[in-house]
C-alpha cells in the first residue's frame, strides 16, 4: 500500500538511494571505458573476441559491480521501522531473490556443499558486512532443529541441563528447519557443511572487529558446533582424530577422515579458540579443542604424485579408468579438498609444500566446470598468486557461464546467483587478500589489468583499502584504519615505500620479511603507502 501511494520516479528514487548507500562504497577502475552498446551484443563482443580492451574491462568491472549489487538487493541487515516493523530478511538463496516459477532448480533452497557460501564470499571484502547479518540469523536458527539431527545421525543429545551440546545440518537446507541429509543420502550427507558456513560468519568478525556482535551472535554457534565434534571425532589406529563417515561431495569413498572434512574441522577449532581467547571464556574447553585440532588427522598431506590428497589413503593420482581406485576427481566442478587454499587459511605462500601441491591438485581438477565451478576456480588461483590464470577462468565464465543479462549460468541451462557472487569475490582476491595475518596488495593482478585503481575494498581488522597501480606495481595505497592495531602490508618493494599518516607524519615501520612490513594504527586515521619504486627501478645499477 505504502509502494502504490508513491509514484514510479519516487520508487526509483528511493531505490537508488537505498542502495547505493552501500553500493557506493567501492569503486573500481580497470581502464574501462562506457560501450554504446547494449549488455548483450557486448558479451557477444566479449566471447567473440571482437571487443576492444576498453569493453571487456567495462564488462568485468560491470559483472563485479553486479554481484555487490545483487547481494545488497536479495541479502539485507534487520530495521525496525517507525511503526515498529521488523523487517529480518532471509540470506539469498541458490536464485538469490529471482525466483520466476514455483519449479525453480532445488526450490530456491540453501545447498551448503559450497553453494550458500560461496553467495557470502565477496561480502566482507567488498564493504557490505551488514548485508552478511541475514546469513548469521539463519544459521543461528539452524540450531534447534540441527539438535534433533545430531540426535539421529550422531548420537549427541542436547539436554535441560546441557541444551547446548551439538547441533548438525548437512547439503540441503531450507528455511523450514529442514537439517537432515536431503533427498539423496548419497550426496546430502555432509555435516561439515555447517563448520565451512561458520567460516562466514566469523568472518564478519574479522572483518569488523565487533566483539559484542561476535558474543552475542557468532561464538554460541561456533562453541556449539565444536562441542558436537568434540563427540563425534574417533581414534583411528594409529591414534590420530578421524570424522566417521567422511565424504568429499560430490564424488569418492565414504572413509574414516578425508581433507574436506578435517580442513573445515581444523578451521572450526582455530577460530573457536581465537573467540574464545579474545572474550576471555571458556579456558577448559580451549584446552579441549586445541588438544583434538591437535591430535585431528591430516589435515593436510602431500601425495606421491605432488598433490594435496583428497583422501588419507590416497597415493598418487591417476585419473585413468583403470587407475582412478578413489575415484579421483580429475575435472570435477568440485575442489572440497582445496577449502584450506581458499575460503581457509591453511594452505598460504608462507607454506611453500602445500602450496606448491595445491597448484598440482588445481591442474587435476583443470580449467573446465559449470559457472560457480568457475567461480570457485578464480578465487582459488588468485589465492595461488597467478593472475593470469584467474584472469583465464574469467574468460572461460563469461565465455560458457554468463547469461546475456548476466545471471550465472548452470547446467542444464538454469540460473544460479552463487557464480555471480563468486565473480566478485574472486576479482576482489585479485587484488586484496588479508586471511593469511597481512594486508596482501594485488596479489594476482594478471597483466591485463597492469594499470587500474580500486576505492573501498576491506582486510581483515577492518582495514578500508584504497590503491592505484601502474604496469602491475602499487604506486601508492591508502589504508583506513576503522579500529587501530597494528597493520601488516605486503606489496612488491614494500620496505622502500613511504608511509605517512593522515596528519602528514612520517610513520615508522618495521621490515617483517622481503615485502612485507608492519606499522601501528590508531583508529580513524588513513596511512599512505608512497614512493614505493617498481621492480624494474629496483633491479635497475
Amino acid at each position: 500500500d505504502q509502494a502504490a501511494a508513491k509514484t514510479y520516479e519516487e520508487l526509483k528514487a528511493n531505490h537508488i538511494g537505498d542502495y547505493q548507500n552501500i553500493f557506493d562504497r567501492v569503486d573500481l577502475n580497470l581502464g574501462q571505458t562506457v560501450s554504446t552498446k547494449p549488455t548483450d551484443e557486448l558479451l557477444s563482443a566479449y566471447k567473440a573476441g571482437t571487443a576492444t580492451d576498453a569493453e571487456r574491462r567495462q564488462l568485468e568491472v560491470m559483472l563485479f559491480q553486479y554481484g555487490r549489487f545483487m547481494t545488497i538487493e536479495s541479502s539485507r541487515e534487520t530495521k525496525t521501522d517507525g511503526n515498529g516493523y521488523v523487517r529480518e530478511t532471509l540470506p539469498s538463496n541458490l536464485q538469490g531473490l529471482w525466483v520466476g516459477a514455483n519449479n525453480s532448480p532445488w526450490h530456491s533452497d540453501y545447498h551448503m556443499n559450497v553453494n550458500l557460501q560461496m553467495n557470502y564470499w565477496p561480502t566482507y571484502t567488498t564493504n557490505m558486512a551488514e548485508c552478511a547479518e541475514p546469513l548469521i540469523n539463519y544459521v543461528d536458527s539452524l540450531r534447534e532443529p540441527g539438535r534433533i539431527t545430531a540426535k539421529i545421525y550422531a548420537g549427541v543429545e542436547s539436554t535441560e541441563a546441557n541444551p547446548e551440546n551439538g547441533f548438525m545440518a548437512h547439503t540441503q537446507n531450507n528455511p523450514y528447519g529442514w537439517t537432515n541429509p536431503g533427498w539423496v543420502f548419497d550426496w546430502g550427507w555432509s555435516p561439515a557443511g555447517v563448520p565451512w558456513i561458520l567460516q562466514n560468519c566469523w568472518e564478519y568478525y574479522e572483518f569488523t572487529g565487533d566483539t559484542e556482535y561476535m558474543q552475542t551472535h557468532i561464538y554460541p554457534m561456533m562453541k556449539e558446533e565444536a562441542t558436537l565434534y568434540d563427540q563425534m571425532l574417533m581414534r583411528d589406529n594409529d591414534g590420530k582424530l578421524v570424522s566417521v563417515p567422511s565424504y568429499s561431495p560430490e564424488h569418492g569413498p565414504r572413509t574414516a577422515g578425508n581433507t574436506y572434512e578435517h580442513s573445515l574441522i581444523w578451521q572450526l577449532y582455530e577460530d573457536t579458540i581465537k573467540a574464545a581467547e579474545v572474550l576471555g571464556k571458556d579456558a577448559e574447553l580451549v584446552a579441549t579443542w586445541k588438544a583434538n585440532q591437535a591430535d585431528l588427522k591430516g589435515p593436510i598431506e602431500v601425495g606421491d604424485s605432488g598433490q594435496i590428497k583428497e583422501w588419507y589413503t590416497e597415493t598418487t593420482f591417476n585419473h585413468t579408468a583403470s587407475g582412478a581406485t578413489l575415484g579421483e576427481g580429475y575435472n570435477h566442478r568440485h575442489m572440497s579438498h582445496l577449502l584450506g587454499l581458499f575460503p581457509g587459511d591453511l594452505i598460504t605462500e608462507d607454506h611453500a609444500e602445500w602450496f606448491a601441491a595445491a597448484k598440482v591438485s588445481m591442474q587435476n581438477r583443470t580449467d573446465e566446470s559449470t559457472g560457480w565451478g568457475m567461480a570457485q576456480r578464480i578465487n582459488s588461483w588468485a589465492r595461488l598468486g597467478d593472475g593470469n590464470k584467474a584472469l583465464q577462468l574469467i574468460e572461460n565464465l563469461f565465455k560458457n557461464g554468463i547469461y546475456a543479462n548476466l545471471f550465472d549460468y548452470h547446467e542444464p541451462k538454469y540460473f544460479q546467483i552463487d557464480g555471480n557472487f563468486g565473480y566478485t569475490s574472486g576479482v576482489a582476491e585479485m587484488l586484496l587478500q588479508s586471511n593469511a595475518g597481512y594486508i596482501n596488495l594485488l596479489p594476482a593482478v594478471p597483466d591485463a589489468w597492469a594499470n587500474g585503481s580500486v576505492d573501498g575494498l576491506v582486510a581483515q581488522g577492518n582495514f578500508e583499502v584504497s590503491m592505484d597501480w601502474a604496469d602491475g606495481n602499487v604506486k601508492t595505497a591508502t589504508i583506513l584504519s576503522k579500529n587501530g592495531g597494528e597493520a601488516v602490508v605486503q606489496t612488491a618493494n614494500a620496505s622502500l615505500a613511504t608511509v605517512v599518516d593522515s596528519d602528514g607524519n612520517v610513520v615508522d615501520v618495521t621490515p617483517v620479511k622481503e615485502n612485507r612490513i608492519s606499522f601501528a594504527t590508531e583508529a580513524g586515521k588513513s596511512y599512505t603507502l608512497k614512493d614505493i619504486p617498481a621492480s624494474a627501478e629496483v633491479a635497475a645499477p
